[in-house]
């Protein structure tokens, strides 16, 4: 029987309408209504092209989900999406919300085969929250600027920006690499089995970038996680939106070492003296200079002259050491299944059939380097083959 709760599951994960997707296979978009909602079954052939857009194995529609991917994990309400308007279609938000219970049901599948323990995110909530709680009357502003102090020195000590990735990774926030809208450069959520997550775009392609996004997301995840972001009234949602940027400037760049460093610089406002900055700190030239505006390190004579020369360098798209500082990637979820498949709890073969898809699909929508399936496919390939081998001697 065909299973109309399953195309309806991935043609929501892709962001499509149902017009939209009948007219990518050619069929009306009442006999799309049909087979998600009566279980009409389609024609052959439209069974192949819809496993063929999407990626998936003919038995996707025709074939229960595990259990764990039938499960709506994360509130709606919960997820901090960074748009660039405040007004977003309720489509691609739905899009997104479909994306981010995909990620949490596909980690909770992977993790159901190991034990995990307490992770060091929740240590450091349960010491914001006793801050916060402790701050009584102090301006809202300062507690954001004394949170992201106290999640610096928990999270990255002495460590470089360079390496914030790799210790968000570690202190248990699962961090997922994807293509996003353009009209967003990042989202985050906490799942319904409490475990943080961050999405990154993967379209932007510049390292000190990524790591305003993620301090950024790191925020809405330490401080915000109890906001229901999609139905904040305007200047409330701008409001969490500036102490998320707040938080991000603070926490890659502590005020009293910043300020120590941008007052050697010989010229403040000339983009190619503030790159040795850059350098060190892993954050743009144009966030520094922002940054120095904000404490008072750089006149109004002194900005204005320096976005001049931004424009007139171009480095508004591209910017000087863009192409130098390597990109960091998520790495967690590559590395669980490398141990899986090394130690054979579960081989790719049975990853792909279990969940029905090819690993192009993992790698759309969950950053699974397809390279890691077909390497352990291939060993595995050479061992049946040695076994077949040693029978016939």
């Amino acid at each position: 029987m065909f299973i109309g709760s399953n195309l309806e599951s991935i043609r929501m994960l892709n962001g499509l309408s149902r017009k939209e997707l009948s007219e990518k296979v050619d069929v009306s978009e009442q006999a799309i209504w049909q087979y998600e909602v009566k279980n009409m079954m389609p024609e052959i052939n439209k069974i192949y092209d819809l496993s063929k857009l999407f990626h998936v194995k003919t038995s996707y529609f025709i074939s229960e989900q595990p259990d764990a991917f039938k499960q709506n994990s994360v509130d709606k309400h919960s997820i901090a999406f960074r748009a660039k308007s405040y007004k977003v279609s309720t489509k691609l938000l739905n899009k997104q919300h479909h994306q981010a219970n995909y990620l949490s049901n596909f980690t909770n599948y992977l993790l159901s085969y190991v034990k995990s323990p307490v992770m060091p995110i929740f240590e450091l909530i349960n010491q914001l929250e006793d801050f916060i709680m402790s701050a009584g009357d102090m301006d809202r502003i300062k507690i954001v600027k004394m949170c992201a102090s106290i999640s610096r020195e928990n999270l990255l000590g002495n460590n470089s920006n360079n390496r914030l990735l790799f210790y968000l990774e570690k202190s248990g926030i699962m961090v997922y690499e994807k293509a996003i809208d353009n009209e967003a450069d990042a989202f985050s959520f906490w799942s319904d089995s409490d475990i943080p997550y961050i999405a990154l775009g993967n379209n932007k392609g510049v390292a000190v970038r990524r790591n305003f996004d993620i301090a950024h997301e790191l925020c809405h995840l330490l401080l915000h996680r109890h906001i229901e972001f999609d139905i904040l009234p305007q200047d409330e949602y701008k409001q969490i939106e500036k102490e998320a940027d707040i938080f991000a400037a603070e926490f890659l760049l502590p005020e009293a070492e910043f300020i120590n460093d941008f007052n050697k610089l010989t010229k403040k406002s000339n983009p190619d003296h503030i790159k040795l900055l850059k350098e060190k700190w892993f954050v743009s030239i144009q966030a520094i200079a922002m940054r120095a505006y904000y404490l008072d390190l750089m006149t109004d004579v002194q900005y204005r002259y320096f976005w001049s020369s931004v424009n007139k360098k171009g480095y508004k798209k591209r910017e000087p050491l863009d192409e130098e500082i390597k990109l960091a990637k998520p790495v967690k979820i590559n590395s669980l299944l490398n141990f899986f498949f090394k130690e054979r709890v579960i081989t790719p073969e049975y990853l792909l059939e279990d969940l029905k898809v090819s690993s192009e699909f993992l790698s759309e929508m969950a950053s699974i380097d397809s390279r890691l399936i077909d390497k352990y496919k291939e060993v595995n390939r050479s061992t049946n083959t040695d076994v077949i081998s040693n029978l016939f001697k």
